[in-house]
């Protein structure tokens, strides 16, 4: 028992710092709607694998990842859709829905007070005012150069050309992402309502896992991987294909393809993280504290690497949030002990 539970919650700290940091390698690359990073990263994490469910799930949820932080920032919007996700996985988790056993801890008043306190420290990071202009800037300036660095060598009789005019008209309207035409005073709110569908789609994309470990009890969680990469994989790949049929040329930044493989790399280890916490220490302990932990190390980036939150009064609502969201954390830890 002791040491299924120590495997649980290395597993958590492999999963924290994978899922606060999956997005890092790709931040400063341009990714444009999001769909090609999504299908490369899709193939970082195919790679880390070696029921499609519970993929495809965790395949729709990421597809608005990219639309998310751009609305709202790394740090808010990994913090907003983590936390949603805590809040269902519970739900469904505590009261055994969709055919999953119920899952009781071995202190329940700990384990709905973790909750209860990972759900405040959500509240005061909606009071969190996040700095995008620079990175705003910074992207768009990366956008441009990388976009026309294929017409360098084109000449001044080769630039009349009806199709090098098209392409660049094609390019040029590309720079404004669909999400940039969103007005500001509904960014906020799409930003929020994706991040909510995130949140639902994370906190049941386990569920599968669940259910075939219930059928299967002396399985190994890793055994599982397979079909959930195999899932992811294969969702994304219909989505990219999907897309590149509709959208002619498809919005694809060669530059980005690696960040991308990283991303989905770091993202795949993640998840057998997750995977190998949620068996060891339930759907009420292992996946909160494995989603709730990566609310942190995202904030850190933002604070120490995007800059993306800074001023004193951030600084001050943040240290309150990650008080009370560290003794949530801790809480739901002991009510398993």
């Amino acid at each position: 028992m002791v040491n299924s539970m120590a495997i649980g919650y290395i597993a958590s700290i492999v999963a924290i710092v994978g899922f606060g940091s999956n997005y890092v390698p790709v931040k400063k690359y341009p990714v444009g709607n999001g769909i090609a990073f999504a299908y490369f990263l899709s193939v970082g994490m195919f790679c880390c694998a070696f029921v499609a469910m519970g993929g495809s799930l965790w395949c729709c949820a990421n597809l608005l990842v990219i639309p998310t932080i751009k609305l709202l920032g790394l740090g808010l919007a990994v913090l907003l859709y983590s936390s949603i996700g805590i809040v269902a996985g519970f739900i469904v988790g505590k009261a055994g829905l969709f055919g999953l056993k119920e899952a009781a801890a071995a202190h329940d008043w700990m384990n709905y007070l973790g909750l209860a306190g990972i759900i405040l420290s959500v509240i005061f990071f909606f009071f969190i005012k996040p700095n995008l202009e620079e990175e705003k800037k910074a992207d768009t300036k990366g956008n441009y150069h990388g976009s026309y660095d294929d017409f360098s060598n084109i000449s001044d009789e080769e630039i009349n050309s009806p199709l090098i005019v098209n392409t660049q008209t094609q390019i040029k309207n590309y720079e404004v992402s669909i999400y940039d035409r969103i007005p500001n005073r509904l960014k906020t709110v799409s930003g929020v309502v994706f991040a909510l569908v995130i949140g639902i789609l994370l906190g049941v994309n386990m569920i599968p896992m669940q259910l075939w470990k219930q059928r299967n009890p002396d399985a190994n969680p890793l055994d599982y991987t397979f079909s959930q990469f195999s899932g992811i994989f294969l969702a994304n790949t219909f989505v990219f294909i999907l897309y590149t049929i509709i959208k002619r040329p498809p919005q694809i930044y060669p530059q980005t393809i690696l960040p991308s493989f990283c991303s989905g790399v770091v993202l795949g280890v993640a998840n057998i993280g997750l995977m190998i916490s949620t068996e060891n220490l339930g759907y009420t302990v292992g996946y909160p504290i494995s989603c709730s932990g990566p609310m942190i190390v995202s904030s850190l980036w933002s604070i120490f690497y995007f800059r993306e939150i800074t001023g004193l009064r951030n600084f001050i609502i943040l240290f309150v949030s990650f008080s009370i969201l560290i003794g949530g954390i801790v809480l739901m830890a002991l009510s398993s002990v």
